[in-house]
């Protein structure tokens, strides 16, 4: 007679059946919430991610300027210098759908030339109107670079590379406002709304640097670990930037004080090759193209000095400004 051993397991004629969700997640595992949406796309990698990125830069600024007004209350030409330090602080999702936040420094030179026109008092009111257009041409120089990631796995790392680059941006654009103005014993004092259009074009050469990186896992030691970056990238962008802004001014004497805050809707198209320098690695170069529609919102603060009589066809000034602006903008990208 056929006997069962005590020690033989016992094993269903059918496999027991598994829940559904079970089997979902071993064949798909979870999406983390930050990671963008990818697909391949005639061979390239289509990418969207949806939540934006938010930049945030503290600039502060000091500009000299020059105006001739052949006419009192007529046309006038303008041309200005302008030094600004620019700190970057960058927070955006990153591919493993975690959290990237970057520093970098950077140290702007910008020449601009305006030409304004317009009626300055109507009827004696102190209601003016004026329009006008203007160019601009700047040369930004940045590095070195930190970044610091945090990944859904809790881990983090931190980096830091030189990674210097030069960009040069032209800018032109039109512009027209309405102003109020009051004034009284040496005393002036007046608010205007502005609301310009700009198109913007800009080149960035960005060559790799020297790095190091801190990384930590939860599971593993601490390890520090040199990073080249033999890459050299060139990029070229364009935007187009409709600006809405209010401002008040406050003068007595010489020293004015000026006031203001825009909100600026936009959205930049940009072209970017990067290219390998390890000849060895035999790497063809990356490119992709990405559209990044966003909004500006910015605040400025200026105390100017004239440095000749206010009466006079030609004005010269000089003035300090905190400009701090913040920016949130998506971004969708096609890289092959």
């Amino acid at each position: 007679m056929n006997q069962i051993s005590a020690n033989s397991p016992y094993r269903s004629p059918t496999p027991q059946p598994q829940n559904n969700s079970e089997v979902n997640k071993q064949q798909h595992p979870s999406r983390a919430f930050t990671a963008p949406y990818t697909a391949n796309v005639f061979g390239g990698e289509a990418k969207f991610q949806p939540i934006p990125t938010v930049t945030f830069v503290p600039a502060t600024s000091a500009t000299i300027a020059a105006r001739i007004t052949p006419l009192p209350g007529g046309p006038s030409v303008g041309a200005s210098a302008t030094a600004k330090f620019l700190p970057e602080i960058v927070l955006r999702p990153n591919d493993a759908g975690g959290l990237n936040v970057s520093v970098t420094p950077k140290m702007q030179l910008e020449l601009n030339a305006d030409l304004t026109a317009g009626i300055p008092n109507i009827l004696g009111t102190g209601i003016g109107v004026r329009g006008g257009g203007s160019a601009s041409k700047w040369f930004t120089f940045n590095a070195p670079q930190a970044s610091f990631n945090l990944n859904p796995d809790l881990s983090f790392n931190v980096s830091a590379n030189l990674n210097p680059a030069l960009t040069t941006t032209q800018r032109i654009g039109l512009n027209g406002g309405v102003q109020g103005r009051v004034s009284a014993s040496g005393f002036g004092a007046g608010a205007g709304v502005d609301q310009a259009f700009t198109h913007q074009t800009q080149q960035e050469f960005k060559l790799g640097g020297p790095g190091v990186k801190f990384e930590m896992t939860p599971a593993g030691r601490p390890t520090i670990t040199q990073n080249f970056d033999k890459t050299v990238s060139i990029s070229n962008s364009y935007s187009f930037l409709p600006r809405t802004s209010v401002n008040a001014n406050a003068q007595a004497g010489p020293l004015t004080v000026n006031a203001g805050a825009s909100v600026s809707p936009g959205v930049t198209v940009k072209y970017k090759v990067t290219f390998s320098t390890d000849l060895a690695s035999k790497t063809p170069p990356k490119t992709e193209v990405s559209v990044s529609p966003g909004v500006r919102v910015d605040g400025d603060l200026s105390v100017g000095v004239s440095l000749l009589p206010r009466d006079w066809p030609v004005s010269l000034s000089a003035s300090v400004a905190a400009q701090p602006y913040v920016r949130f903008s998506a971004d969708a990208s096609y890289t092959v």
